[in-house]
C-alpha cells in the first residue's frame, strides 16, 4: 500500500512540469537508430558514392562484395586481425585495435587476438607447428606402443639406516624392508 502512494507522489512529482511528457514527445516521436537502419542493402552501381559515405570509406576504396556472397553492399575489406596492426597507435577502442565509425571485416568475430589473426607474421608457421606436433605425438605413442609388451619391474631394495646406540655411540646397520618404509611413521617409531 506504502509503495503504491509512494509511486503516485512520484508520478505527480515528476508529472507537475509535464518535463517526462515533452522529453518523451520531442526524443522518442522516430525510432531511435537500431541495427536494422545498417544493414547492408541491395548494391547498386548510381548509388555507389552514398554507398561509400555510409560505411565511413573514400568512393575509391569501396567495393563490395560479388552478388553469389549475399552479402548485398558491404564493403569487401581485407582480412587484417587486431594483431597485425600498429599496438602504439592510439585506438579509441583499444581492445580490439579499433577506431569509431571504422567499418568492420564482416568476419570480425574470428579475427581476434585470441583467435587466428589474419595478417600476423608468425615466427613458425601455425601450420608446420600443427605438423611437428602431430609428428611428437606420434612418435611418443609409437614408442608407447612398442614397450608396451615390456612391463616396467621394480627391484626390491633393501635399505641401510644408521641407529646409534644410546649409552657407547657404536653403530651398527639396520636392514629396513621396503614395506616398512611405506609409512614413515613406522619407521620413526623404531628409533
Amino acid at each position: 500500500m506504502a509503495l503504491t502512494r509512494e509511486s503516485g507522489r512520484l508520478s505527480i512529482q515528476l508529472l507537475r512540469n509535464k518535463t517526462c511528457l515533452y522529453t518523451t514527445v520531442r526524443c522518442y516521436d522516430k525510432p531511435l537508430p537500431w541495427n536494422h537502419l545498417w544493414q547492408p542493402k541491395e548494391y547498386s552501381k548510381k548509388d555507389h558514392d552514398k554507398i561509400a559515405e555510409k560505411y565511413h570509406l573514400h568512393p575509391k576504396e569501396y567495393q563490395p562484395y560479388p552478388p553469389d556472397k549475399c552479402l548485398g553492399d558491404y564493403p569487401n575489406l581485407p582480412k587484417i586481425g587486431p594483431a597485425a596492426k600498429d599496438p602504439y597507435y592510439p585506438y579509441d577502442i583499444p581492445i580490439y585495435r579499433k577506431n569509431y565509425h571504422e567499418t568492420l571485416h564482416h568476419e570480425f568475430e574470428t579475427m581476434g587476438e585470441d583467435r587466428f589473426s589474419y595478417g600476423y607474421k608468425y615466427r613458425i608457421n601455425p601450420y608446420l607447428a600443427s605438423a611437428i606436433w602431430l609428428a611428437t605425438m606420434t612418435v611418443l605413442a609409437g614408442i608407447n606402443y612398442l614397450l608396451q609388451p615390456y612391463p616396467i619391474v621394480q627391484i626390491r631394495n633393501t635399505y641401510y639406516f644408521i641407529q646409534f646406540a644410546s649409552k657407547d655411540n657404536l653403530t651398527e646397520a639396520v636392514e629396513w624392508d621396503r614395506d616398512r618404509l611405506a609409512n614413515p611413521f613406522t619407521a620413526l617409531r623404531a628409533f
